[in-house]
């Protein structure tokens, strides 16, 4: 993992970004992320609107998803505590 993060990081201009957001002075974070809030502003201005509609889909998926996922633990963590409490009820 740490090799493909150095070779990520020797990529030019987008790895020498996410290098100094990395490594580099505290305020390298904010200079990034406001690269990438105008990289998708030029590219939401190139392809249009479409790009806006797909970008909230699969946000909306991804979120769903975890959402399903974070209560799914939760309701088999449960499960298996009342299994055990039923198993040691009926012993």
């Amino acid at each position: 993992m740490d090799m493909a993060i150095r070779a990520f990081y020797q990529v030019p201009v987008v790895g020498w970004l996410a290098k100094d957001a990395a490594r580099g002075k505290p305020d390298a974070r904010y200079y990034f992320f406001f690269n990438i809030v105008i990289l998708y502003a030029v590219t939401v201005y190139i392809v249009g609107y479409p790009l806006l509609i797909v970008t909230a889909l699969t946000a909306t998926a991804l979120l769903l998803t975890s959402i399903v996922a974070l209560t799914a633990t939760d309701m088999i963590e449960n499960r298996v505590r009342r299994l055990r409490a039923g198993v040691r009820r009926s012993a």
